[in-house]
Formats: structure tokens, C-alpha cells, sequence
């Protein structure tokens, strides 16, 4: 991995885990835990099918020998994003949903394009930057409505103490 992979690499890596420690309000573990184990689960399967489809292509990655897809995005960036966007749009409806859900896969994909063109991050074969903004937006509200359910299925399934 170049030097420049390095850095990006540690400082995104470094920015999830400030941003996990100080943006997330913690009154809501429970939920924040649910959203991260789904998002990771999500973002693994569907990565995976990706690169073996041969859609992106990630040349410089962590645990190349074990992995194909980019571990650290998937495993741990955009499932701490998604922490944020969740809490965020925790007490508000569905436009607010899908208008935040926007507002981060923009910025995701922002960023991304830059990388995809400059670096060995990633590497599009049969893919696009708009490919990228639709389906990240479409894991941000998959992942809301899993937990609406979830909460859902929480306060349905709680017994109740008299």
C-alpha cells in the first residue's frame, strides 16, 4: 500500500472512531449496536457480491489475502456513518429519512469519486459514481426501516411489568 492509501486509510479509520465516541448519543446503545452488526452484516454481503461480480475493484486493502472488498469501509466506516445518520433521523418521519439519506450518500460519494480517480483505494470496472450514490442511499434506508422494526418488535414483544 502507498503512502497516500496509508493515510487516507488511517485517518478514515481514525475520524469513524472520534466520530463514534463523540457524535453518538449513547442513550441509545441497544439500537446503535442493532444498526452496526446490520450494517456491517449488509455491507459485507453485499460488497462481496460486488467485487465478485467484478462491478469495483479494491487494489490496495487491508488483509488482502483473506479479503477482496475493502474491510475497513465496509466493516467499519459506513457502518458508523449510518450510527449517525439513524440517530439523526431517529425522531423524525420519512422525508427526513430519505432526505438525510441523500445528504450522506452525496457526501459519501464525493468523496469516493475523488478516490476512485486518484488513488489504489478503489477501482471502478462496471460501476459508476451515481451507481455508488443510489445503492449507499439505499443501505442508509434499508438499514432506518431494519430499525423501525427492530424497535417495533421490541416494544410488541417486551412483557410488560404491572
Amino acid at each position: 500500500m502507498a503512502f497516500t492509501e496509508q493515510i487516507i486509510t488511517i485517518t478514515s479509520a481514525a475520524i469513524a472512531l472520534l466520530l463514534l465516541i463523540f457524535a453518538v448519543d449513547w442513550r441509545y446503545f441497544r439500537d446503535w449496536v442493532v444498526v452496526f452488526l446490520f450494517k456491517c452484516t449488509v455491507d459485507f454481503l453485499w460488497g462481496s457480491a460486488v467485487v465478485s461480480l467484478k462491478l469495483i475493484e479494491y487494489p490496495d486493502r487491508l488483509f488482502p489475502r483473506y479479503y477482496d472488498t475493502s474491510i475497513l469501509f465496509e466493516i467499519w466506516v459506513f457502518p458508523v456513518l449510518c450510527i449517525l445518520y439513524n440517530q439523526l433521523t431517529r425522531t423524525r418521519g420519512l422525508t427526513a429519512a430519505v432526505g438525510y439519506a441523500l445528504l450522506f450518500s452525496a457526501g459519501i460519494t464525493a468523496l469516493e469519486y475523488p478516490l476512485e480517480y486518484y488513488t489504489n483505494l478503489i477501482e471502478y470496472k462496471n460501476w459508476t459514481w451515481f451507481t455508488s450514490f443510489y445503492t449507499i442511499t439505499a443501505t442508509f434506508l434499508i438499514s432506518r426501516a431494519f430499525i423501525a422494526f427492530y424497535r417495533w418488535g421490541c416494544d410488541r414483544f417486551t412483557p410488560r411489568r404491572y
